[in-house]
């Protein structure tokens, strides 16, 4: 008995030890995340590359609207989280995860291209297990891809894998193209910490420096939730990870290119008592960023998208309040906007969700989700948007 009680006293007491280490670890996890600051990234004269300015809106350039839906196979239940990118022949290469249903074994990596306007039907190109023969371990998940074409063409695809838990213990992963995506190379994951390295998650589109790299928009979702940027040199190799801010649950972080210093980044508002959108500035090519400032508008926990006109105006994707609506929104100083048109307004319960956008010359195409069944595609020109704005004053 004696020997029983004294070994249930060591017990207890090693729980004890180990459940204190434990706390201890977690608080100095935590005041890190809380009090870290991004270091200045140490490229000089390093710029923003900005949008080509569009088409001048000519009497002789009619209006013109469509929209389409990316085919793909009917065992596809689910869709979901779209990424776009201009080809340099034109046409446009799509990816989006899909399956029976979001974060189950079976969603892949679907892929598709737009030529001539007609949508290829999609194939599957990354699953959870050619992550897991890449990489050499066990991967339970993937979803939300990016894709982005450098400036050497090379296409660079980012895709997150969960081995355990939710999406918070996600790791991110690099794949690139040398052939527009006809074949891509075996996946390599990120390091980010030395630790972890774990719960760095991508959703938004890249943008280009002037020195051929790019930075990367992601964010963290662990404890406390923030956005970041990946700094990423010509080569396509991963240099530096920068803070945005550390206000909690600002995630998902789009960026739209206002001049060849200065950017605005939009964020996702994870909050749920409140539905403000939010957005800062930076005015030396993201090595600080200002002041977290509300819009006039809500974003009640979606993900938005934004993109440069070139003409001095923004173009936003975003949900008005719920995902049963998805609205066009225009801005001219980067604060105040302008609901110009709805691209999907359902009085029933639906979702129209998780945009992107692709400007190029004087078109518009952007992806979203369509009520998580299939990814639809909207293709514009400023003739129309310029029509839709002109309606709306």
């Amino acid at each position: 008995m004696r020997i029983k009680n004294i070994m249930r006293y060591q017990t207890t007491r090693y729980l004890a030890r180990l459940s204190f280490l434990s706390f201890i670890i977690l608080l100095v996890l935590f005041v890190y995340l809380s009090l870290y600051k991004a270091p200045t990234i140490f490229t000089k004269n390093l710029n923003f590359v900005t949008s080509q300015k569009l088409a001048s809106d000519s009497n002789m350039i009619k209006p013109f609207f469509e929209s389409s839906f990316i085919p793909q196979p009917n065992c596809l239940l689910a869709a979901h989280s779209a990424t776009l990118d201009l080809l340099p022949n034109g046409s446009l290469i799509a990816l989006w995860f899909a399956g029976s249903h979001e974060g189950k074994p079976d969603v892949q990596i679907w892929q598709s291209y737009f030529e001539s306007g007609i949508w290829s039907k999609a194939h599957p190109i990354v699953s959870r297990i050619s992550l897991a023969q890449d990489m050499l371990m066990y991967i339970k998940k993937v979803g939300n891809p990016v894709i982005y074409r450098a400036v050497d063409n090379t296409l660079h695809l980012f895709v997150l894998s969960v081995s355990i838990g939710g999406w918070s213990g996600s790791s991110l992963n690099h794949l690139i193209s040398l052939d527009n995506g006809v074949s891509w190379s075996k996946a390599k994951k990120i390091v980010l910490s030395p630790i972890f390295n774990i719960s760095t998650l991508v959703r938004t589109s890249a943008i280009t420096l002037s020195n051929g790299g790019f930075y990367l928009p992601v964010y963290h979702e662990a404890i406390r939730y923030y956005p970041e940027i990946l700094y990423f040199d010509a080569s396509g190799k991963f240099i530096k990870q920068l803070r945005i801010n550390s206000y909690n649950r600002m995630i998902q972080p789009a960026i739209a290119i206002d001049s060849p210093t200065t950017a605005f980044a939009y964020f996702r508002n994870h909050i749920n008592s409140d539905v403000t959108l939010y957005t800062q500035a930076t005015h030396d090519t993201g090595k600080t960023w200002g002041k977290l400032v509300a819009t006039n508008l809500y974003n009640k926990d979606s993900s938005i998208a934004v993109a440069s006109l070139g003409d001095g105006r923004i173009l936003m994707i975003r949900n008005i309040v719920n995902r049963n609506r998805l609205a066009i929104s225009i801005t001219r100083n980067g604060y105040y906007w302008k609901d110009i048109v709805y691209l999907e307004d359902s009085a029933l319960d639906g979702e129209f969700s998780y945009p992107v956008i692709k400007v190029h010359n004087d078109i518009v195409d952007i992806l979203y989700t369509w009520q998580r069944k299939y990814i639809k595609h909207v293709r514009f020109n400023t003739r129309w948007l310029n029509t839709k704005e002109s309606e709306a004053l």
